[in-house]
C-alpha cells in the first residue's frame, strides 16, 4: 500500500494502469513475478493485490477516485505516508473511515437479514484467500484420486491412462481409436497411438499402476528399447507412483528419442484439467462493476 501513496505523493493524479505500473517499477518487481498469475483466474498477482491495495486505502480515505479510473491521494494519505514503514492492513482498519465504513456495511447485513464473516486479519487479499483456498482443495482432491487409482486394477489403469490421452486430443480425441493397442508381455500399454487425426506420427505409450514402489530406471530403459525396436521416437510414460531420480534423468539425458515421464501426482493433475473421473462440485462467480456501464455519454 505504501507505494501507492508514495508513487501519487511523486507524480499526483494518476490513470490507473499508469499508477500500476508505476508501483510495480518502484517496487523492482522482477518480469517473473510480474507474469505470475492466479491458477483460479489467470490473472496478474501483482496487479490483483495493487488493486485491492489501492481498495483498502479508498475506504481508509488515504486515496480518492477524482474521476473514473483515476487514482489521488485522499485526506488520510499523508498520516500513512509518515509511518516510514510497509502499510498493514491493520493500519488501514484503525482509521476511523475505515470503522465507519464497517460499521455502515454490518447495518446493511443486519438489514438483508444475513450474516457477514469476520473479516481476515493478515495482509492477504481476498484474491490471495481464494486461490489458497483452492489450492488446499485441489491438492486434496490430488491426494484423493491417488487413492482411488492405486486401488484400482493394472488393466483398468491402462483404460484410465486412454481415456485422459484421449480427452487430451491423442488418437484425434477418439478413445475407439486407442483400442487395441498391442500389449506387451508385461501387461502394460506397450503399443503405439496416432498423435493427431491423420496418424502421420505415433507415440509409444506405457502404463505402470505401482502402490507404493517406484519406477526404475532398467524399467524405463526397457521401454526406450521397444521404442527404438519399433522405430518411434516419442514415448509417454504414466505411473501411479513416482520415477526414482535416476529414471528421470536417464528420460531427460535422452536425444534420439523424447520421452514424457507422468507421476502419479501429475496424472492426477491432468484428470482434474481435463475432467476424468471428477465432476464440478461448485461454482463461485465473482462479480465486477461494469466501468463502461457507468460511463457518462459523450
Amino acid at each position: 500500500m505504501a507505494p501507492i501513496l508514495q508513487v501519487l505523493q511523486e507524480q499526483g493524479e494518476m490513470y490507473r494502469h499508469d499508477a500500476i505500473d508505476a508501483v510495480i517499477k518502484k517496487t523492482g518487481l522482477t518480469d517473473e513475478q510480474v507474469a505470475l498469475v492466479h491458477e483460479t483466474t489467470g490473472k496478474s498477482v501483482a496487479r490483483g493485490r495493487i488493486s485491492w491495495a489501492a481498495s483498502y486505502l479508498k475506504q481508509a480515505g488515504a486515496l480518492v477516485i477524482p474521476k473514473r479510473s483515476y487514482f489521488a491521494l485522499g485526506p488520510t494519505a499523508q498520516q500513512f505516508l509518515s509511518l516510514d514503514r510497509p502499510i498493514k492492513v491493520s493500519d488501514v482498519k484503525a482509521t476511523p473511515e475505515w470503522q465507519a465504513h464497517s460499521e455502515y456495511k454490518a447495518q446493511q447485513t443486519a438489514t438483508e437479514g444475513t450474516t457477514e464473516q469476520p473479516a481476515e486479519l493478515s495482509d492477504a487479499t481476498p484474491e490471495d484467500l481464494i486461490e489458497t483456498g483452492f489450492t488446499q482443495l485441489r491438492q486434496q482432491l490430488v491426494s484423493d484420486l491417488l487413492d482411488r487409482v492405486r486401488s484400482i486394477t493394472p488393466e483398468a489403469f491402462e483404460k484410465l491412462v486412454l481415456q485422459v490421452l484421449a480427452k487430451m486430443g491423442y488418437g484425434g480425441g477418439s478413445l475407439q481409436s486407442m483400442q487395441g493397442v498391442a500389449r506387451g508381455p508385461d501387461g502394460g500399454i506397450d503399443g503405439r497411438i496416432n498423435e493427431d487425426k491423420l496418424g502421420l506420427d505415433q507415440i509409444y505409450i506405457q502404463a505402470k499402476r505401482y502402490s507404493e514402489n517406484s519406477v526404475g530406471r532398467p524399467t524405463v530403459q526397457s521401454f526406450v528399447g521397444a521404442m527404438t525396436g519399433g522405430g518411434c521416437k516419442k514415448g509417454v510414460f504414466v505411473t501411479s507412483s513416482t520415477f526414482t531420480a535416476d529414471a528421470q534423468k536417464f528420460a531427460s539425458d535422452l536425444r534420439d528419442q523424447r520421452l514424457v515421464l507422468i507421476d502419479g501426482a501429475a496424472f492426477a493433475r491432468l484428470m482434474i484439467d481435463y475432467g476424468v473421473g471428477v465432476e464440478v462440485k461448485d461454482v463461485y462467480k465473482v462479480a465486477k462493476i461494469d466501468q463502461d456501464f457507468f460511463a457518462e455519454d459523450e
